[in-house]
């Protein structure tokens, strides 16, 4: 199972960074010692020395200096002015962490050998951590975290309270239960590796190797791999068209800015696109408040026992969708596309197909738009309601001084995903509108689609019931205190 697959890009992969490449070092490998991690304030120190090392060991001269910042902790600013398409990063390929390196590793290779390379890249971590000062790559592993604030770490408690009804639950739940299954497996694999330190490997420091991975590894689309980038890793994120991508002429990994820079300005890259709020929470351990194309996404597909389902299948195939199929609701809009696959689930007569596009936003018949609709919204209501609260006590909770980096974070997450779910309803209220009435002689509105409409009701009010029960159980136990 891939454990977090990666974005959704696509590039010619190097070859030079295959598996099967010839190892990349910069020194000789020696034994190991103790663990190498260091607190939060001293990471700027660390930067600076590591910056040297980087010199030392031949490292091109960037125009980018580490810094730290008051709002943003460690970054990098400008040592002089960037335009627009300069490249304020230029890193050969030989000071970079890859699954070559993992696959080349005499310790842990053969333990990551078919696995996720973020996997690897955790083992990776975990090893030379280990070795400390004996690590040739020492340096740079002291500017790592020790762990991160994704929710991957979070007490199951704290999970189930501050995460529930958002996307992020599930998603944390399932990731845990593939890390858990991955661990057993590498526990057993290891345990006659006399290399390695198998009483340092427990699952909790195993999960908090793969979270700083996770919010550290760089995902390169031009190669199709992540990497541990150092000092790319040290550049803050910021929503833009900037990224860090791998050269494939030059065989480096490069970051061209998307605006001008003065001297002394804090520059910035995309860390990912194309992420909701959840899984950016996961793999970096906050949120991005600024992303204007936030979304979620909305499951659909074919209704179970459908006779028309193999034809259905073969016209969704042809668009190259799946069944089921994931579609990205945003705060102002979600796809056509997705209007066009429910309406094609919903179809009972074959004749109907021809009116079938998913380039344009054509309706099929009024019957089938209006059931179309009211699935939809019955999905939105009832992720809504598995919220255990609403947007205004999420707004009421983020005016509290007292909060927790964890529940200030949870509530931001939970107020994003409501407030697209609350907007998508609204906009599918608004199509329905037309199409919900049609007046009569007596100047009276009537429901053309009334009996379906009552099915609907019915969905929405069996959706609303295990809420109203919790709602009556606290308010019988509040009246017998």
């Amino acid at each position: 199972m891939e454990l977090l697959a990666p974005p959704s890009l696509v590039g010619f992969r190097g070859v030079a960074w295959k598996c099967g490449a010839k190892p990349r070092r910069l020194l000789p490998r020696t034994v190991w010692l103790c663990r190498a991690s260091i607190a939060d304030e001293e990471r700027l120190d660390a930067a600076r020395d590591m910056t040297k090392w980087l010199q030392e060991q031949g490292f091109p001269q960037q125009p980018l200096l580490v810094s730290s910042f008051e709002d943003k902790g460690l970054g990098c600013c400008a040592t002089r002015d960037l335009q627009a398409g300069d490249a304020a990063l230029s890193i050969p390929e030989n000071f970079t962490v890859t699954a070559v390196d993992v696959a080349n590793h005499p310790v842990i290779s053969s333990a990551a050998e078919g696995r996720d390379e973020l996997v690897g890249l955790a083992l990776w971590l975990m090893y030379e951590q280990e070795r400390s000062q004996d690590s040739p790559w020492y340096p740079y592993l002291k500017v790592f975290p020790a762990s991160t604030l994704s929710p991957l770490l979070w007490e199951q408690e704290e999970q189930e309270e501050l995460l529930r009804g958002s996307s992020a639950l599930a998603k944390v739940k399932d990731q845990l239960t593939s890390l858990r299954q991955t661990f057993d497996a590498l526990k057993d694999t290891l345990k006659d590796n006399k290399d390695f330190p198998m009483e340092k490997f427990t699952f909790s420091a195993f999960k908090a190797a793969f979270s700083v991975v996770l919010s550290r590894a760089v995902y390169l689309p031009s190669a199709e791999l992540f990497a541990l980038v150092p000092f790319g890793d040290l550049i803050n994120h910021e929503s833009s068209r900037s990224l860090l991508d791998y050269d494939i002429e030059e065989q480096k990994v490069k970051l061209a800015v998307d605006k001008r820079y003065k001297k002394g300005d804090q520059v910035f890259a995309s860390y990912a696109q194309n992420l909701t709020s959840a899984d950016f929470l996961i793999r970096y351990g906050f949120l991005d408040e600024s992303d204007e194309n936030d979304f979620i996404e909305i499951e659909v597909g074919l209704v179970s026992g459908d006779s028309l389902a193999p034809l259905k299948r073969e016209i969704l195939q042809e668009v190259g969708l799946t069944v089921p199929q994931k579609f990205p609701v945003y705060l102002n809009r979600f796809p056509t596309q997705l209007l066009t696959y429910t309406r094609l689930a919903r179809i009972q007569d074959s004749g109907l197909f021809a009116k079938i596009t998913f380039e344009k936003d054509l309706i099929v018949c009024q019957t089938n738009e209006y059931e179309t609709l009211m699935l939809l919204m019955a999905d939105c209501r009832t992720k809504l309601l598995s919220f255990s609260d609403t947007m205004e006590d999420d707004m009421q909770t983020l005016k509290r001084k007292n909060l927790s980096y964890k529940q200030r974070v949870a509530a931001q997450l939970r107020l994003k995903e409501k407030r697209i779910l609350t907007d998508t309803m609204s906009a599918l209220r608004n199509r329905l509108a037309p199409i919900r009435g049609i007046p009569t002689k007596s100047g009276n509105l009537k429901d053309p689609n009334s009996d379906i409409r009552e099915m609907f009701d019915m969905v929405e009010q069996v959706a609303s019931a295990p809420r109203k029960f919790l709602a009556s159980i606290l308010e019988h136990k509040d009246s017998n205190k």
